[in-house]
C-alpha cells in the first residue's frame, strides 16, 4: 500500500478511535490490519500520528533524560527498515521505543517470540472485551513460562521513566528566560507582533508540556505564557480569544500547584471582564477567586484582583462597596513581599496600587482623586504607553463628573495623541469613546472636539 494512502487511512481511524474511545492498543491492532502495515512497530507510529522524525527525536531525549544517550543516533531510513522488516532494532532501541510509545516489546512487535495481533475486522469488540482478552492470554502464556517477575520489573521501570523524565535544568532555564524576554516586550511591541513572536514558542512549549507531565515549574511557563497571551487579547478588545487563552492559563496554573499564578490568571480574566464592561463579572471571578485560594492570600495579584473588585463596583455605582474592596486591596498590598510586588509584568508594584486606588476616586468622585492621581503618574516614566494614558484617561472621567468638559476632554486628547500609533491598542481607544460619550452628556462641542482629534477619518 502506498505510504499516502496509509497516512489517509491511520488519520481517519484516530478520528474514530477519539469519538469510540479506543485504547492505543486497539487502535495499533486497527491500523495494522486496515493500512495493512508490514510490522506493528509501524502500526504504532501511524497510530499516534507520528512521522519518524518525531519517534526519533523522541527516544533520543529518552535516552538523554537517563544519561544513555544514543550513539550514533538512528537515522529516519533505519527506522524505516524497522518499519518495513528489513532488520531490527537492538536492545537498546526497542528499550526506548517501548518507552516512548508507552507499551511492551510484545506488543511492539519487537519480543523475541511472535507478536500478539488481534485482528478486529470489520467490527471492533467492545474496549474492555478486547483489552482483557489479550492481557488473560498474555498472563497465561507469561505464566506458563514463568516470566512473570521480569514482566512486572518491566511494567515498573516503565511507570518510573515517566515519573523520572524532567526537562534538563539548562532548558528549563532558558524558558524562563524566554517568558521574561516576552513579557518585557509588552508595551514596546505591537500586540500583533508580540503575538507572532509568541506563536512558535507557545507551540513548543505545548510539546514540551505533553512530553513532561509531571513537571510542575513547566506547567507554571506555561501559564505564564498562555496568560501573557490572553492579556494581549485583551488589549487588542478581542474578548474571546481572551477568554479563551486565559482559560488554558487557568488549567496550566492549576496543574503547576502554584497560587500566586492561579491567582493571577483569575486577575488576568477580571481584567478582560473590566474591559469588556461586564462589571458584575470582575466581582464573580473575585468572590470565586477567594473561595477557592483563600481570601486574603498575600499575593501581587490577589491584590490587584480586589482592586479590580473594587473598580467594578465603582463603575456600577456602589461607592460603599468599592471602598470596602479598596481598602482590602490595600491591606493585601501591605502584606506582600516587596520581591513579588516587583516582579516586572507579573507582580503589583506601588505605583499600580497608587493608580487603582486613584481609578476608584475617580470614578466616585471622591475629593483625594486628583492628589491620587498625582501620586500615581509620578510613579511611571513618560514613555509608559498603558497605565500612564489609563491614568489620565480616569482624570478625565473626573473632570467630566466636575463639570469641565472642555478640560476633560483636553486632558484625554493629550494622553492618546502621545502615544506612537502603532502602540494605541484598542483598548485604550475604547476608553477614550466611552470617556467621549460621558463627555457628550456635558458638552456636545467638547465631546465632537475629542472624538475629531483621536479618530479624524471616523
Amino acid at each position: 500500500m502506498e505510504p499516502r494512502r496509509r497516512d489517509t487511512i491511520a488519520a481517519e481511524l484516530r478520528a474514530t478511535a477519539a469519538d469510540a474511545g479506543w485504547t492505543p492498543w486497539q487502535l495499533t491492532q486497527t491500523v495494522f490490519d486496515k493500512a495493512q502495515t508490514p510490522t506493528l512497530l509501524m502500526a504504532w507510529r501511524l497510530a499516534a500520528g507520528h512521522t519518524q522524525a518525531q519517534v526519533i527525536t523522541g527516544i533520543q531525549g529518552l535516552a538523554a533524560d537517563e544519561d544513555r544517550p544514543c550513539a550514533p543516533s538512528p537515522s529516519p531510513s533505519q527506522l524505516s527498515n524497522w518499519e518495513n522488516g528489513r532488520g531490527r532494532p537492538d536492545a537498546y532501541y526497542r528499550r526506548y521505543l517501548a518507552l516512548w510509545f508507552r507499551t511492551t516489546l510484545e506488543r511492539l512487535g519487537l519480543a523475541e517470540d511472535e507478536p500478539i495481533v488481534t485482528l478486529v475486522g470489520e467490527a471492533l469488540p467492545a474496549p474492555h472485551d478486547l483489552e482483557e482478552d489479550v492481557d488473560r492470554r498474555r498472563f497465561l502464556s507469561l505464566a506458563a513460562a514463568t516470566p512473570l517477575a521480569v514482566s512486572l520489573t518491566d511494567t515498573r521501570a516503565l511507570m518510573t521513566a515517566d515519573l523520572r523524565r524532567q526537562l534538563p535544568a539548562a532548558d528549563l532555564e532558558h524558558w524562563w528566560d524566554l517568558t521574561g524576554t516576552h513579557a518585557h516586550a509588552y508595551g514596546t511591541t505591537p500586540p500583533g507582533a508580540l503575538l507572532a513572536r509568541l506563536d512558535p514558542d507557545l507551540a513548543e512549549i505545548a510539546s514540551l508540556t505533553k512530553r513532561y507531565p509531571h513537571q510542575r515549574d513547566l506547567h507554571l511557563i506555561a501559564s505564564r505564557l498562555c496568560g501573557l497571551t490572553g492579556a494581549l487579547h485583551t488589549d487588542l478588545a478581542q474578548d474571546r480569544q481572551a477568554r479563551e487563552w486565559l482559560y488554558t492559563a487557568s488549567r496550566y496554573a492549576d496543574l503547576s500547584g502554584n497560587t500566586a499564578q492561579q491567582y493571577w490568571v483569575a486577575m488576568a480574566e477580571a481584567m478582560d471582564a473590566f474591559y469588556s464592561r461586564t462589571p458584575q463579572r470582575v466581582i464573580h471571578i473575585a468572590l470565586r477567586a477567594r473561595h477557592a485560594l483563600g481570601e486574603d492570600s498575600p499575593t501581587p495579584a490577589a491584590a490587584q484582583l480586589a482592586g479590580l473588585a473594587a473598580r467594578a463596583h465603582a463603575q456600577t455605582g456602589n461607592v460603599h462597596a468599592a471602598h470596602t474592596e479598596l481598602d482590602k486591596a490595600r491591606v493585601i498590598f501591605g502584606n506582600v513581599a516587596s520581591e513579588q510586588a516587583n516582579e516586572p509584568w507579573w507582580g503589583f508594584p506601588e505605583r499600580e496600587m497608587t493608580m487603582y486606588s486613584s481609578q476608584v476616586l475617580s470614578r466616585t468622585g471622591h475629593r483625594d482623586a486628583w492628589r491620587e492621581q498625582d501620586k500615581a503618574l509620578a510613579g511611571y516614566p513618560t514613555t509608559d504607553v498603558m497605565d500612564r494614558p489609563l491614568i489620565f484617561l480616569d482624570r478625565a472621567r473626573y473632570l467630566t463628573g466636575q463639570n469641565h468638559p472642555h478640560e476633560a476632554a483636553k486632558v484625554a486628547a493629550d494622553a492618546i495623541t502621545a502615544i506612537p500609533a502603532r502602540l494605541r491598542v484598542p483598548l485604550l481607544l475604547s476608553q477614550v469613546s466611552d470617556i467621549a460619550d460621558l463627555i457628550g452628556t456635558r458638552s456636545t462641542t467638547a465631546a465632537s472636539e475629542l472624538q475629531k482629534t483621536i479618530f479624524p477619518h471616523a
